[in-house]
């Protein structure tokens, strides 16, 4: 599938994670499926995709992403649709609270 075809969303960032995008606090990338959108972030942004994801590619237990405000877990969260325009952003968990 040609990146053209992908459909193009907008990952929200943290702050804290912003200075590993040159400043941006979103990224616009083209990807179908949750799983291809942090593939490309690991291409384009690797300290980004290193401080959400394992070594195996699974998202890290104290990151939070959801998709239309829906909050995405697991394998089967990975395989998420995207449609065109949708936001999907990233939370880290904070405990104590």
């Amino acid at each position: 599938m040609s990146d053209e075809e992908r459909a193009p969303v907008t990952l929200r960032l943290p702050s804290t994670l912003s200075a590993y995008s040159g400043g941006k606090s979103q990224i616009t990338l083209r990807a179908n499926t949750v799983a291809q959108l942090l593939a490309l972030l690991e291409q384009q942004y690797p300290q980004i995709w290193a401080h959400l994801c394992t070594e195996q590619g699974y998202i890290r237990e104290h990151v939070k992403i959801f998709v239309n405000n829906e909050l995405i877990t697991g394998q089967h969260g990975l395989q998420t649709l995207l449609e065109p325009g949708q936001e999907v952003i990233v939370l880290p968990a904070i405990s104590g609270i």
